[in-house]
């Protein structure tokens, strides 16, 4: 059941500015990155008149790019503009770099950031790859709430009511069935007592995850970091002690940006 705080947001939403973001969105994934009118308005069950208008919209301000050759619309010149922009000032990148490098360093493995969007999805904004037999990420690539080590940071400070909801919407890379839900519930009282959460292959087999929530507020997570590894090169005890170090980093990134308002 939505809590009232969802109900609340939805009453003060856009359409046509939601329908922008998610073709938006949409096109950013390399599945869709150059995509026809009706190719985005099926992908997003959006009526093809309308998506025509929206996209229209967006090239004149250069947020997608029609390919007269192709007949398709691409993400837009003005993005890299505003994306450089949005690094400039977003002051917790220039924190966070050095203990993803770090990270990485020590453990061989990649190091991602990601950050909340919206009350049910979260995207990969930052990473730093490992070079030798790592994996590899994509920025931007937007994942749910319900995804990985990284989803369950978020979801850990929630009430039961609220992750039930989230985890019943069967929106991310895995579907669960009741008793899986009671276990990820018996597993959120490891990630708060311990500050880390372990995935080995439940989401996408063959990968593992270790991941710590960064805390904004006393009880407020709207980024975590992980590392990211193939099952094939730890056993998944290896993995906690890897947990210890991205906790410790995530702790010392939560200090260092409250100090920043």
């Amino acid at each position: 059941m939505e809590n009232q705080k969802m109900k609340e947001k939805r009453k003060y939403s856009v359409p046509a500015i939601e329908n922008a973001m998610e073709i938006l969105k949409l096109l950013s994934r390399n599945r869709f990155r150059e995509s026809t009118v009706t190719e985005i308005a099926n992908a997003l069950s959006l009526n093809p008149a309308t998506c025509y208008r929206i996209l229209q919209s967006l090239e004149e301000f250069s947020m997608v790019r029609y390919l007269e050759n192709k007949k398709r619309y691409t993400l837009g010149p003005y993005l890299v503009v505003l994306g450089e922009r949005a690094k400039e000032h977003l002051d917790y990148l220039s924190i966070i770099m050095p203990y993803l490098e770090k990270l990485t360093r020590e453990t061989g493995m990649t190091s991602i950031l990601v950050n909340k969007i919206g009350e049910d999805k979260v995207a990969i904004v930052a990473k730093v790859e490992a070079s030798d037999f790592g994996v590899s990420v994509s920025v931007g690539r937007h994942f749910s709430i319900t995804d990985g080590s990284f989803g369950m940071c978020f979801l850990a400070p929630l009430d039961q009511q609220q992750r039930e909801y989230f985890l019943k919407q069967q929106k991310g890379l895995k579907t669960f069935s009741e008793e899986e839900v009671q276990t990820i519930e018996r597993d959120m009282e490891f990630i708060r007592e311990n500050g880390y959460s372990i995935t080995y292959g439940e989401y996408i087999k063959g990968l593992g995850g270790i991941a710590a929530p960064i805390f904004s507020g006393e009880n407020t997570v709207e980024m975590s970091i992980e590392l990211i590894c193939f099952t094939s090169q730890f056993d998944k005890e290896d993995l906690h002690l890897k947990g210890i170090l991205v906790k410790r980093a995530a702790k010392d990134i939560s200090n260092r940006i409250r100090n920043l308002t």
